[in-house]
């Protein structure tokens, strides 16, 4: 499949990028490698972004006090989008072209990720997105931009496949509905169409979403009008704030699904369980990581760090920030610059079996890493990891506990869910 064209134009790439080349090519020996992280560091996802700083600082901490990369320290400088797609823009292209970052990473929220690819692209500056999950940010051609978490297709369908084997399985498990519950979103909308493709792919009855705004201050008639769906199975895909209200406004209904299986997203934020308690016991949620899963020496440190488990934004963070790690040590041995191009280019074939250079595991569900293309139901997808999938969980006990895949399932499903 053919590289899409940039929807910009090509003479002023070169030019800018020349630009951000110059920016990188002439730093000192003995200068910091820069990160620009840009996340919603203020606002309704302040808790999100703050997860996923820790996960970065985390990795950068390792790196540093093992002496850097050929001796240079990275360095991360934040940029706070305040969960706004204009004011990410103006974010990147501050620390582009005033902090001469060498990469950027973030951004959380898809629409503000869409916004910053489309600066970071004509800059020549890579961005590796550690969770935004909209399938359209990698079908845009952008050869710059890299995305290691699943895509929303990707999500959705183990989310299904779990629905499907979950219910064959268990005679007493209902899987033979499902209603959709989201924000009316690009990534929402996503969800509403993956949802609806997998399940008729699995002979599972497709009743219909209902949409609300993101941030919301009632979601009463929304969750009346679920109700009313009666599906077996409730998907939803929520932020912190809104997975709160949704959870509250489900007990202050008297509404109990038998099953609701969330995308990761707010429903695995510390802010969630501190905000709704016990009301999440039951919750069915698939992520990308799960403490006790893997990689228990670095989630116990990141416990002793922070005060909290590791989730799976924060997992994302800390492994997205040590394959650009790698990335910029592959450079150095091949006897390169660091600079925006060459981490541009590593990127595009880097490879990681297992381990990382400092022989830490991958963590996350998966023992591969690769920025790969393919082509999906008429999606391309260009320099995204094809190998992530995720983890489905059950809240139990105010702790997320493994029930799939069934091999490394830590206990069995609580069905039906009590919420309480």
């Amino acid at each position: 499949m053919k590289k899409k064209m940039v929807a910009i134009g090509l003479a002023a790439t070169m030019v800018v990028s020349s630009m951000a080349i110059g920016m990188s090519a002439y730093a000192e020996d003995s200068d910091p490698i820069l990160i620009g992280a840009v996340y919603p560091m203020t606002g309704d996802l302040a808790d999100s972004g703050k997860t996923m700083q820790q996960g970065i600082d985390m990795a950068i901490d390792e790196i540093n006090e093992a002496g850097g990369i050929d001796g240079r320290e990275i360095e991360v400088i934040y940029g706070d989008t305040q969960g706004d797609s204009a004011t990410g823009m103006s974010e990147a292209e501050r620390l582009i072209t005033q902090e001469n970052v060498d990469v950027l990473i973030g951004c959380y929220q898809s629409g503000v990720t869409a916004t910053v690819a489309q600066i970071a692209e004509p800059y020549g500056v890579p961005l590796i997105t550690e969770n935004a999950t909209s399938d359209a940010l990698t079908a845009n051609g952008y050869e710059y931009f890299f995305r290691l978490a699943p895509t929303n297709m990707m999500f959705v369908r183990d989310m299904i496949d779990y629905i499907k084997e979950a219910s064959e399985n268990d005679s007493e498990v209902a899987g033979s509905s499902v209603a959709v519950f989201t924000d009316n979103s690009e990534v929402g909308q996503q969800t509403v169409e993956w949802t609806e493709y997998w399940a008729g792919e699995n002979d599972i009855e497709y009743l219909g979403s209902v949409l609300y705004t993101s941030g919301a201050a009632d979601l009463s008639s929304e969750v009346l009008q679920l109700k009313s769906m009666d599906a077996d199975v409730v998907v939803a895909d929520c932020y912190v704030s809104d997975a709160i209200l949704f959870t509250k406004t489900l007990n202050e209904q008297g509404y109990s699904p038998s099953m609701i299986i969330c995308k990761g997203n707010g429903f695995t934020e510390a802010a969630y369980l501190e905000g709704v308690g016990s009301l999440a016991n039951g919750v069915v949620v698939a992520t990308e990581f799960v403490v006790g899963s893997k990689g228990e020496e670095i989630t116990d440190k990141y416990y002793e760090l922070y005060g909290e488990d590791m989730n799976g934004h924060s997992a994302e963070a800390y492994t997205s920030t040590w394959v650009l790690i790698d990335a910029f040590k592959n450079s150095v041995e091949a006897g390169n610059e660091i600079n925006n191009e060459t981490i541009k280019d590593e990127l595009s074939v880097i490879e990681i079996d297992g381990t990382f250079s400092n022989g830490n595991e991958i963590i996350l569900p998966y023992d591969r890493i690769a920025f790969e293309e393919d082509e999906f139901n008429g999606s391309p997808y260009l320099n995204q990891n094809l190998s992530a999938t995720v983890t489905v969980t059950q809240i139990q006990d105010e702790e997320y506990v493994t029930i799939w895949p069934y091999e490394i399932a830590a206990t069995d499903l609580v069905y039906p869910a009590q919420y309480q």
